[in-house]
């Protein structure tokens, strides 16, 4: 077995692999274009690709800040990602993946890297974990190689095309607008509000994709009918926003929890996907936690995940 470096020829065979190897997270060209090679801290000396007589066999992505820092999500500078690792169906997965991981921890070493998490790479994750129950054996690799599983996260996916807001919900909008709390449309006026709300309260992540959207606004490429706030008085203490049948980011100041403004948030949100035409409505990374709200408003489980770590 052969472990390179990544090129840009190697591409047609990567894409074929990955669709083989993990089905439910198989991506198109452009999206890998744009996640991967066009990322600002790819780096092609962290993807490496495995070949048995001239087959590609495997490949492993890795992900740390090369260029531009990550915030919070990389405090001390020293932590790193692996976003994906695939070997085919047909492959010796230990020989193969176990190989691919040694040889990737090694760079990382050399770069001064002491934690390795497995997906969640902020810029450009595809899945919050492994995949429980489609991917096993890629599990059980990463568990018998010291990766240890710190969280759990689960995808859910909910049916909106009739959808109605309920009475209770409207009683509870109610209630809050009378004492002060509104949630409403962003409006462009919002903006240096909203973002300082942003920066205080919510994962430098999450900043960095609003300000990107709020980008968009201008270009026409995304409307700030997208972004639903909760305002009281001149100050901004929650969000919510979709991209198509993607629903998220959501989230309300820690001071403010517990008054049901999320469930108005929530169901005034996926009113607006279904006034667009929207028959679904997905979330890609939640908690058992969230997932309570969530399921008051259909939406079910679809895929469970373990997020891991090692210290290298």
């Amino acid at each position: 077995m052969i472990i390179t470096s990544f090129t840009d020829s190697d591409r047609s065979e990567v894409l074929s692999l990955w669709a083989e190897a993990l089905p439910l997270d198989a991506v198109i060209e452009n999206i890998f274009e744009s996640r991967v090679l066009l990322d600002e801290n790819f780096d092609a000396e962290t993807f490496l690709l495995a070949r048995e007589n001239g087959t590609l066999v495997g490949f492993i992505i890795g992900a740390y800040a090369r260029r531009m820092p990550l915030g919070d999500a990389d405090p001390n500078g020293n932590r790193c990602w692996i976003t994906i690792l695939a070997v085919h169906p047909n492959a010796n997965m230990e020989k193969v993946g176990g190989e691919l991981l040694s040889e990737l921890e090694q760079q990382f070493k050399k770069f001064g890297k002491k934690e390795c998490f497995i997906s969640g790479y902020p810029p450009g994750y595809f899945a919050p974990g492994i995949d429980q129950r489609a991917y096993k054996p890629l599990l059980a690799l990463l568990q018998s190689h010291d990766y240890v599983p710190y969280h759990e996260a689960l995808s859910m996916d909910a049916p909106i095309v009739l959808f109605e807001v309920s009475e209770d919900v409207k009683k509870l909008e109610r209630t809050l607008n009378e004492n002060g709390i509104v949630i409403r449309q962003y409006r462009r006026s919002d903006l240096l509000r909203f973002l300082d709300f942003l920066e205080r309260t919510m994962p430098s992540d999450w900043v960095r994709v609003e300000r990107r959207n709020l980008r968009k606004i201008e270009e026409g490429t995304f409307r700030t009918d997208q972004i639903t706030v909760v305002a009281t008085g001149n100050e901004i203490i929650g969000y919510c926003q979709f991209e198509g049948s993607h629903f998220g980011p959501f989230g309300v100041s820690d001071a403010f929890q517990g008054k049901g403004i999320g469930t108005v948030l929530l169901a005034r949100t996926i009113e607006r996907m279904k006034q667009q035409g929207y028959h679904n409505a997905w979330v890609m990374w939640t908690d058992d936690r969230a997932a309570k709200v969530y399921g008051k408003f259909g939406f079910k489980e679809t895929r469970r995940f373990t997020l891991l770590k090692k210290e290298l």
